[in-house]
């Protein structure tokens, strides 16, 4: 009997589902095994350190997109508004328009290594800067580029656990849609929604 082959991209983008339905406890290498395809000895082999390397395999495989799709388009030229749009549409397609949990709320509970939960740490204050950065390139003090950039994310992993425990996206979709106007908007704030 031949062994099923996978690339890394579509073990990992199984992996990633997983995690993400599952927490890092719910996911065991016999799962991810019987997930891929692959044999655990074939899972071992790329992936000596066990369940700990492919979840932070995963991760990094996040940060990537991230670094690709969120923070480099911050970076770039054009109106902040504009490039804060660009940055939304591509959140909704990560997150299948609210239909998938944020992997970093779901791999933030107790289980993990501490390698782990220093890279998701490291993690997030990279999106913090990133959206800070852009709300104040926007005209904004510091101090509320920084304000808006924590309710930003809030909202947006609050709005997934709405959507998540209610079965409705709707949440998910009006924050994404709101997020050019609340990282470059002059006001103290939005009017919730």
């Amino acid at each position: 009997m031949a062994h099923k082959t996978i690339s890394d991209e579509v073990f990992l983008d199984k992996a990633l589902d997983m995690f993400r339905s599952r927490g890092y406890e719910g996911v065991s290498l016999r799962q991810l095994s019987a997930a891929s395809g692959l044999e655990k000895a074939s899972l071992f082999y790329r992936y000596p350190g066990g369940k700990n390397e492919v979840v932070m395999a995963v991760v990094q495989r996040v940060i990537d997109w991230f670094e690709v799709n969120v923070f480099a388009p911050l970076r770039e030229e054009g109106s902040p508004q504009k490039r804060v749009a660009i940055v939304a549409a591509k959140l909704r397609i990560f997150y299948h328009h609210g239909t998938r949990p944020c992997i970093t709320d779901v791999l933030s509970i107790a289980g993990g290594s501490e390698e782990l939960a220093t890279t998701l740490r490291v993690a997030l204050e990279a999106w913090l800067k990133a959206f800070t950065d852009v709300a104040k390139e926007s005209g904004m003090p510091l101090a509320l580029a920084r304000s808006k950039a924590e309710e930003a994310i809030v909202r947006i992993e609050g709005s997934l656990v709405l959507a998540r425990v209610l079965g409705n996206r709707a949440p998910f979709l009006n924050v994404i849609k709101l997020l050019p106007e609340l990282l470059t908007s002059k006001g103290e704030r939005l009017p919730r929604r």
